[in-house]
């Protein structure tokens, strides 16, 4: 299977399968999707929205309709994956773009928690204060959309979100690897994205509860799902449950595997599930 690779959305992109121009497609959505939703590109549509703190924006249909998507995650999720704690992640230090963070010696701070955000049809209204932002979903459903660019059997992943079309081999957190069959995996940890500030370890699952960067036992989720944002969320609402996250995700039937720092794996009975049942 042909493979194309580019960087985009702070991760390395790898796209198996599909023709040339797919894949040159593939590429072109995840810059647009870039240009858009970044907090770091001066003027993108995110940042425009931010700048409008307290007064109602019209946005376009892309930004209406992942927004959507965010608020209905964080409805699902009873608010761990909010798209609203964009003032804790910069109070943590996540301020630019990961490549570009270094050590800072300041303390970091603290933010709010989650505010709440108003959408009817094209039409956004922030809190005043709230900064939005929407990478719980973001990348997940540029993984799906670029997969649906694809012809024939085919995968798409970026970071540890990943969508196929056809059987294929993944590897997981701790050495693991099984076939994906169909549907999407995504992987949410605190072992990459992860920087100083005044001396302590940062990173960028940010806990509502508590407005700083989670104290997850986890240090790596990976959820299985239907489409990747599917599976991105649950695998984001798991790791922010801590111990609470495999009864949670198993409650609602999800296969996902949890990675502890000393290595000890703690699976879902739907992901023992579907290893017997391949078996």
């Amino acid at each position: 299977m042909n493979e194309y690779r580019f960087d985009a959305m702070g991760c390395e992109v790898v796209v198996r399968g599909g023709r040339a121009n797919e894949q040159c497609e593939v590429e072109q959505l995840f810059r647009d999707r870039d240009r858009t939703f970044s907090r770091f590109i001066p003027g993108s549509e995110l940042n425009r929205v931010n700048e409008a703190s307290g007064r109602p924006i019209l946005v376009s249909s892309l930004f209406a309709d992942t927004l959507a998507v965010a608020l209905q995650a964080a409805r699902e999720t009873d608010g761990l994956v909010d798209p609203t704690l964009g003032a804790a992640l910069e109070a943590a230090g996540y301020t630019r773009d990961f490549s570009d963070l270094i050590a800072d010696p300041r303390p970091a701070g603290r933010a709010c928690g989650p505010r709440p955000v108003g959408l009817v049809g094209r039409i956004v209204r922030m809190p005043e204060g709230a900064i939005l932002d929407l990478n719980g979903v973001v990348k997940s459903l540029a993984v799906d959309d670029a997969l649906a660019l694809l012809s024939g059997d085919a995968s798409v992943s970026a970071g540890g979100d990943l969508a196929a079309r056809g059987p294929l081999t993944v590897a997981l957190p701790c050495g693991d690897a099984i076939e994906l069959r169909k549907g999407a995996l995504a992987t949410s940890g605190r072992t990459k994205r992860r920087w100083l500030r005044g001396g302590e370890v940062q990173h960028h699952l940010i806990d509502p509860r508590t407005g700083l960067p989670s104290r997850s036992v986890w240090t790596e989720v990976t959820a299985c799902g239907a489409t990747c944002v599917a599976a991105d969320v649950a695998a984001k609402a798991g790791f922010l449950l801590g111990e609470d996250g495999p009864g949670w995700l198993d409650t609602r039937g999800i296969p996902a595997r949890f990675v502890r720092e000393d290595g000890a794996v703690r699976t879902t009975l739907a992901w023992d599930r579907d290893l017997r049942e391949a078996a």
